[in-house]
């Protein structure tokens, strides 16, 4: 299997992972708290997961495979830069407008930690942390999702430095124990903000570390020729996966523990393996054209999928519940046309935002 070329599987896990957080958020689950099954059925959040894991296989393999060549360190951000910056900083700006046009709440817009300047900044993480809550414009335009780009960047700027001093065996025991050291970093860091599940132990990198790890570790196995995706080695990799998740489904119903974030990271960590293995069903299931074709629109997808809440509430849920609608029924269908009008932004977006920039990527050349 080539490292250095295009994974077509990898857009199908892109696109599940896309499809799990848009059916956690599109569907209001607080209806069904109380049953046993409300965890499990409100964890598409885990497809947070599953894109950190993702984005530490791909970036980590980025850097290993260009560190020998000229422009390393440039390369690798102009093609961050072309890839985040211009979609993310465009919904800034469109949602700055639609808060001062419709919702007029000037005195908060640059106002302490609720401010659009964690934002600008690309640090709302940092801001989510220290308020020990989430910012107020998710009663609008929702933007507190972004905290999860804001964890990938804060991860680039320091990443591409240790994996160019770092020999490939010394990093993937570095990546090792950064995935077993999630943990500690979130027990830590609960302490510290005398809290236990603070949403800073949720949403500041270092608590992320070990989905990124355990994708990082893939890459390296995988240049390393530890990996090969046949006999022995993909039975493990298989059992390993289905552990963890069972460990993650214990862990979800029974009651929480910090430990799920390290399960949720080997389970994914196995599952973008299986993805990568021709004869697992994962694989072909991750190959299927619909679900590649979600995966190629997945970053438009998650940035503007928030956009809707307050036509859900104030426009959508209460004219049809005062109607005598069932709230099941309500939110089905919000759900389907709220995925139809961000799927019609996320098309508009790759046509004239996104595709743009990445075709000045492709002509100057850039490596990575």
């Amino acid at each position: 299997m080539s490292t250095g070329t295009r994974l077509p599987a990898l857009d199908g896990v892109r696109g599940l992972a896309t499809l799990m957080v848009l059916f956690c958020h599109f569907w209001f689950w607080d209806v069904w708290k109380g049953h046993w099954w409300y965890q499990v059925a409100h964890s598409g959040w885990l497809g947070v997961d599953l894109f950190f894991v993702l984005s530490g296989f791909l970036i980590t393999g980025i850097l290993l495979d260009t560190k020998a060549r000229p422009g390393y360190f440039s390369g690798f951000y102009w093609r961050r830069l072309l890839r985040i910056f211009p979609l993310y900083y465009f919904s800034l700006f469109l949602s700055l407008a639609s808060i001062l046009l419709i919702d007029q709440r000037y005195d908060k817009v640059f106002d302490g930690y609720d401010s659009l300047s964690w934002y600008f900044a690309f640090i709302p993480n940092i801001a989510t942390a220290l308020k020990g809550g989430w910012p107020w414009q998710t009663n609008w335009v929702g933007l507190a999702h972004l905290w999860s780009l804001a964890v990938e960047e804060q991860f680039y700027l320091l990443w591409p430095l240790v994996v160019l001093l770092l020999p490939r065996k010394g990093l993937a025991w570095l990546c090792g124990l950064l995935l077993f050291a999630g943990y500690f970093f979130r027990i830590w860091t609960d302490d510290v903000f005398g809290r236990e599940w603070s949403e800073a132990s949720y949403v500041l990198p270092y608590c992320r570390m070990d989905g990124l790890a355990a994708g990082s570790l893939l890459a390296v196995s995988m240049r390393l020729g530890w990996l090969h995706f046949k006999g022995w080695q993909w039975d493990v990799i298989r059992d390993l996966t289905v552990l963890a998740g069972f460990a993650t489904f214990y862990m979800l119903v029974a009651g929480n523990s910090h430990w799920r974030g390290t399960f949720v990271a080997i389970m994914f960590m196995g599952f973008v393996a299986l993805s990568l293995t021709p004869d697992s069903h994962v694989h072909r299931w991750c190959q299927a054209a619909w679900l590649r074709h979600i995966g190629k629109y997945s970053y438009a997808l998650y940035v503007f999928h928030q956009m809707f809440i307050m036509v859900y509430w104030k426009i959508f849920r209460e004219p049809l519940e005062a109607l005598g609608w069932s709230l099941p029924v309500v939110q089905a269908i919000y759900h389907v046309l709220a995925f139809g009008a961000t799927y019609g932004l996320a098309r508009l977006s790759w046509r004239f935002i996104e595709k743009p920039f990445l075709d000045m990527k492709d002509r100057k050349k850039v490596e990575g």
